[in-house]
C-alpha cells in the first residue's frame, strides 16, 4: 500500500490532539438547517456555463452537455459518478427542433430565477432561505462564471457549499486554464467569499488507490481521468490550510468528504475521519448514491464483498465514529440520543429532504441528488412554478408529519438500498456497547 498517512501526519499538525475545542462541531457552513420549522430553506442547484448551455440548446448544433462533460465540466473519470447522466444531458438534438422540454438546459439567469423563487417562498413562510449546494455536473470551480455565481449568492445572503475534488486548487496549469490565475491565488480568492464553503473529496491515504478511484480503465486499456491526482490533492490541501478558509488551524468552511465509502477504503475510513477532525476540519462520509453510475457501484461492490459482511463493516465503522465523537468531545451522549444516527457518519445529520429540493440543469425537480426514479421526480419547472412543485412535494410534508425529520431525516434515497434495513438502530446499539467499555 502506497500510504502517505505518516508523511501527512508529520506535515499537517494536530490542533485537537486530545479533546476538541469547546463548542466545535463536526459541521460545515451551509450543510445543516438548524432549528428548522416546516418550510423551504435549501436547494441543490446545477450550474452549467452559459457557453455550453447555448451550444446544447441550439437545435442546429451537434454538441450537447454529455459530449462535453469530460472536456469542459470535469477532469476526472470516477466509475461511480452519480451525476454523469446522459438521460439528463445528452438527448438527441432532433428533440429540440420539436421542443421536447427535457432537453433544454437552464442558463445562469434561469437558475437564479429559481433561486429567487425559493427566496420568495421562504419569505412567505416567514423564515430565511439559507443555502444551496452544488454537487455537479462536474466541477463548479472550472466554470468560467464561477465568481459571478458566488457574487450572486453573496448578494442574496445565501451560503453555497461546493462539492469538489479540488484539483484546480493544487495545480497551476489547471487553475490558469480555467480561471486565469495560479492555484494559490485562486484558493485565496475563493476564501474571500465568506458565503462559500468547500466539501472536499478525500477517499484514501493510499495514493495509488486514490488515483484509481478518480480514473477509469477503458476497454482498450487506456486510462481516462486526471493523472497524478493524489499529489495534486495534497498541494490543494496545503493551500487550503494556509488560506483564510482556516483560522488558527480550525475551519467551518472546509469539510473533507469520504464518499462513497468503498470496499477498498472502508478499513481506513475511521483513520481518515480521526485524522482530519484532529486537524480542525469537519468530515462527512457515506456509502454510494443510488443515481447515475452510483447504481452500478452497488452492484460492483456486491461482487467484492458479501452483503452481510459489508453491512457489518458499515455498522462497525459508524459505531466506532460515534464512540470517538463522545470521547473526543464532539458530541455528548444526550445529543446523539436526541439527534439520532446521521446518514453521514458522525457529522451533523441531514435534514435536506425535509427542507429542500434538487434542481436539475434541465428544470427537473427531484427529492435530492441521492436517487432518481419516478418516485423521486416531483415536477418540471417548464410546466409549473417552484412554489407549485414545492407545495405538492412529499418533501414539504415530511417535517409536518414527523417533526423529527426536521432534525434528522436519515436518508430516504439510500435507506434499504446503500444502507441495510434497521441500519440506524443497529449502529446505535453497537455504539452504546462501545461506550460501555472503559
Amino acid at each position: 500500500m502506497a500510504s502517505k498517512k505518516t508523511d501527512l501526519e508529520r506535515k499537517w499538525k494536530k490542533v485537537f490532539p486530545d479533546r476538541v475545542e469547546e463548542g466545535w462541531k463536526n459541521s460545515v457552513q451551509g450543510w445543516y438547517v438548524k432549528e428548522a420549522t416546516p418550510g423551504l430553506y435549501t436547494l441543490d442547484v446545477e450550474h452549467i456555463p452559459d457557453n455550453l448551455v447555448n451550444k446544447h440548446n441550439d437545435p442546429n448544433s451537434e454538441e450537447n452537455i454529455a459530449q462535453r462533460y469530460r472536456t469542459d465540466l470535469c477532469p476526472h473519470k470516477c466509475s461511480f459518478c452519480f451525476n454523469e447522466d446522459s438521460a439528463i444531458y445528452g438527448e438527441e438534438k432532433s428533440d429540440l427542433r420539436d421542443y421536447i422540454r427535457k432537453n433544454r438546459i437552464m442558463s445562469l439567469d434561469d437558475t437564479f430565477n429559481v433561486v429567487d423563487q425559493a427566496i420568495d417562498i421562504a419569505r412567505e413562510e416567514d423564515h430565511d432561505f439559507k443555502s444551496v449546494k452544488f454537487l455537479g455536473p462536474g466541477e463548479l470551480l472550472l466554470n468560467p462564471q464561477l465568481f459571478e455565481i458566488l457574487k450572486k449568492y453573496q448578494e442574496r445572503n445565501v451560503n453555497i457549499g461546493i462539492f469538489t475534488k479540488g484539483a484546480i486548487l493544487g495545480d497551476d496549469s489547471l487553475a490558469r486554464k480555467y480561471q486565469g490565475i495560479g492555484a494559490r491565488k485562486l484558493t485565496d480568492r475563493l476564501a474571500g467569499f465568506d458565503n462559500t464553503s468547500l466539501i472536499f473529496s478525500f477517499q484514501s491515504f493510499d495514493y495509488d488507490l486514490q488515483d484509481k478511484i478518480v480514473t477509469t480503465k477503458e476497454a482498450d486499456g487506456s486510462t481516462r481521468g486526471l493523472g497524478n491526482y493524489s499529489n495534486i490533492r495534497e498541494r490543494a490541501i496545503d493551500n487550503l490550510f494556509d488560506s483564510e478558509f482556516y483560522h488558527e488551524g480550525i475551519t467551518d468552511r472546509v469539510c473533507m468528504i469520504n464518499a462513497p465509502i468503498l470496499p477498498e477504503n472502508i478499513d481506513e475510513s475511521f483513520d481518515i475521519y480521526k485524522f482530519f477532525i484532529e486537524r480542525g476540519t469537519p468530515v462527512v462520509m457515506t456509502p454510494s448514491m443510488v443515481s447515475g453510475k452510483g447504481c452500478g457501484q452497488l452492484e460492483r461492490q456486491s461482487k467484492i464483498t458479501k452483503k452481510d459482511v459489508w453491512d457489518e463493516q458499515l455498522i462497525d465503522l459508524y459505531a466506532k465514529i460515534y464512540d470517538f465523537n463522545v470521547r473526543k468531545g464532539i458530541q455528548t451522549e444526550e445529543e446523539i440520543e436526541k439527534e439520532g444516527i446521521s446518514s453521514y457518519a458522525g457529522a451533523a445529520p441531514c435534514n435536506q429532504v425535509s427542507t429542500g429540493l434538487y434542481i436539475r440543469a434541465n428544470g427537473y425537480v427531484q427529492m435530492c441528488p441521492g436517487r432518481f426514479d419516478k418516485e423521486t421526480f416531483f415536477g418540471d419547472l417548464e410546466d409549473r412554478s417552484l412554489k407549485e412543485i414545492w407545495d405538492s412535494s412529499p418533501n414539504k410534508v415530511r417535517g409536518i408529519y414527523n417533526p423529527h425529520d426536521l432534525i434528522n431525516n436519515r436518508c430516504p434515497a439510500k435507506d434499504g438500498r446503500a444502507f441495510p434495513e434497521e441500519f440506524y438502530e443497529k449502529v446505535m446499539g453497537r455504539y452504546k456497547q462501545l461506550q460501555a467499555k472503559p
